[in-house]
């Protein structure tokens, strides 16, 4: 069960989603399992992969671990899946992003705090050596963004010339820059009591995750969301779904694209477009929004309603011909 749903006797129907947390790194095998799983239920391999940190991992060799390693510890549990998941310990449970109606029903997409960040780096590599350049975090609230966050970063170290000609970030723009262990009080702030946002989550996840764990000794857990799995299922029309074309598709112009508050502002407004689309088509709680971009259907093949609606031209605000 995931930390801060209330126990099996007093589920509701749609409980409350929990926000971004920002806690103090486990030390222990146990507790790197407690942490992964506190942003939801994992499979055997992807949690003994991370757990362990292990490259490669048998899907048989992987549910032998998890059983010898998280059998005995009464916190954890096998859903009927085969996922392993927290079982809702009170010590560990955190305040959700919204709270559930007077009649405990789900919160409203529109009552949920987003936190949509994009970062840029040295390289891809987190963990590895690459580090954050410029991160950029735009809270999303009642339909609107908020509040916006960007800040350079001291890499610690040199900036590749080709990252250079990408983002236009150069050395001498970050040398006088804090290092981000620096500024974790900062962003911890912004994340903490959102739902982690970005365009290809996983990027931005590893990297903030890593900085936070190498730079402060926290951890990061809590739910995400990606933007581009939800444009694949909100906009099944549409044939990529790069910041870029989705961007275009809703209108939005890039303050500066490959830049951190460019990017994470547009992927915002992207997303407030998106979630009216959700409301349209009736998904207004979280729950919902989960199951609708988890769906099978939301990897549909176009059908030839949608090579219809292809016909006609995108719009956009400008003459992107150029």
């Amino acid at each position: 069960m995931t930390p801060g749903m209330p126990r099996p006797d007093s589920v509701t129907a749609n409980p409350p989603i929990v926000a971004t947390q920002v806690r103090a790194r486990p030390t222990t095998l146990s507790g790197r399992a407690a942490a992964l799983l506190a942003g939801g239920p994992l499979d055997a391999r992807t949690l003994m992969r991370q757990v362990c940190q292990v490259e490669r991992l048998q899907e048989d060799a992987a549910e032998r671990m998890a059983v010898a390693l998280l059998g005995s510890h009464p916190e954890f549990a096998r859903l009927p899946s085969g996922q392993w998941t927290l079982q809702g310990d009170p010590a560990t449970a955190t305040s959700p992003v919204a709270p559930p109606g007077a009649d405990g029903t789900a919160p409203k997409l529109l009552d949920i705090a987003f936190a949509v960040v994009d970062v840029e780096t040295t390289g891809t590599r987190a963990g590895a050596g690459d580090r954050i350049t410029e991160i950029a975090i735009a809270q999303v609230r009642g339909g609107a963004v908020v509040d916006v966050y960007a800040q350079l970063v001291n890499p610690e170290r040199l900036i590749p010339p080709y990252i250079s000609a990408l983002t236009q970030i150069t050395w001498d723009m970050v040398k006088d820059q804090p290092r981000f262990r620096e500024i974790v009080p900062q962003v911890s702030a912004r994340l903490a009591g959102h739902v982690f946002t970005a365009h290809n989550v996983a990027f931005d996840w590893r990297f903030v995750s890593e900085e936070l764990s190498q730079g402060a000794g926290v951890q990061l857990g809590g739910p995400r969301l990606c933007t581009v799995r939800l444009a694949r299922a909100l906009v099944p029309t549409l044939s990529r779904r790069s910041l870029d074309h989705v961007t275009r598709y809703f209108g939005i112009e890039i303050g500066a694209r490959h830049r951190a508050q460019g990017d994470a502002v547009a992927t915002a407004e992207a997303l407030l477009r998106m979630l009216r689309i959700a409301a349209d088509e009736g998904i207004t709680t979280w729950p919902m929004l989960e199951a609708h971009v988890a769906s099978p259907g939301a990897k549909r093949r176009q059908g030839a309603s949608d090579r219809r609606r292809r016909a006609f031209p995108l719009p956009v605000d400008k003459d992107s011909s150029a």
